[in-house]
């Protein structure tokens, strides 16, 4: 029997903050440990379902790296492998790293437009954003093991914003989706290099308020343009943010009170920016032409 956690048991971040404090855990401990109290299973049994899905999620990546063609809708394909070659080129902008990064995100958002399988983190549009700086962070020397409680760090402040917000395209625009998905990174990232709660959360912070406002408009309703992109921009965005609060940078705005701001962004933004594609580069001469070819 898993041990009785009922204790472990957050709604917002300054909560989380105040138990990792009271006992000594990381972000992803303390989720451990809620998931094992809510699921009935064993510690040992949710980290070999979460591996499972890590893995999943790398396979998403290697598949994406692999594809040459266009997609049905042919807004998307090959570019992942063009970023990778890139990557591997003997001069590319910034680090071999930094482009490699972007490929990664790409990858996923390819993969699920050639109907491959991903895992959805939080969604499908923004399931490339987490995966691609884990990989990254793993190719540099993290374990898988610490990989896959990485994605607990990521799981902990997904439950705040879930619970506080939302996830969704079509009610609070692409900063709950891309915007979640970068923030819960950002803390993963703090985490999986043994950073504090607290820079943690601030990472997390300074994710998601640069994401604020980011509409969700995509071209003939596909999640590829500028879905795509966007995963491999907000990977870069998720390690710029983790830079910040290691660096020592406190974000003025705790994370509460970012996520609070987005939902009512959310409430305020126009119907034809979330997810309807009937405005912003969704009706743009070019995707106009491109909807009726």
């Amino acid at each position: 029997m898993p041990e009785q956690t009922e204790h472990y048991s957050f709604d917002d971040a300054a909560a989380l903050l105040s138990l990792c404090q009271q006992e000594g855990l990381s972000i992803a401990e303390v989720t451990l440990r809620r998931e094992a109290y809510a699921s009935g299973k064993t510690i040992p049994e949710i980290l070999a379902v979460m591996t499972d899905r890590y893995r999943k999620m790398k396979e998403s990546i290697k598949r994406g790296l692999e594809i040459n063609q266009l997609s049905p809708s042919k807004l998307s394909g090959g570019d992942a492998a063009r970023l990778l070659k890139y990557a591997q080129s003997e001069n590319p902008l910034g680090d071999a790293g930094f482009a490699r990064t972007i490929a990664y995100g790409f990858a996923v958002l390819e993969s699920n437009a050639q109907f491959g399988r991903i895992v959805a983190t939080p969604t499908a549009g923004s399931a490339g954003v987490v995966p691609a700086c884990l990989l990254k962070l793993e190719e540099d020397g993290l374990s898988e093991e610490n990989a896959v409680r990485a994605l607990f760090t990521a799981a902990g402040i997904g439950i705040i914003i879930g619970k506080n917000a939302c996830f969704s395209g079509a009610k609070g625009g692409c900063q709950a989706e891309i915007g979640s998905a970068s923030c819960m990174a950002a803390a993963a990232i703090v985490e999986a290099r043994k950073g504090p709660v607290e820079q943690a959360l601030n990472a997390a912070a300074f994710a998601l308020m640069n994401t604020l406002g980011l509409v969700c408009d995509p071209i003939g309703g596909y999640v590829e343009v500028p879905c795509v992109s966007r995963n491999g921009m907000f990977a870069v965005h998720s390690f710029q943010a983790a830079v910040m609060a290691e660096a020592g940078c406190r974000c003025v705005v705790p994370l509460d009170d970012v996520i609070i701001a987005m939902r009512d962004i959310g409430r305020r933004m126009p119907r034809a920016l979330k997810e309807t594609s009937q405005g912003g580069l969704a009706i743009t001469p070019a995707a106009k032409k491109h909807c009726e070819s």
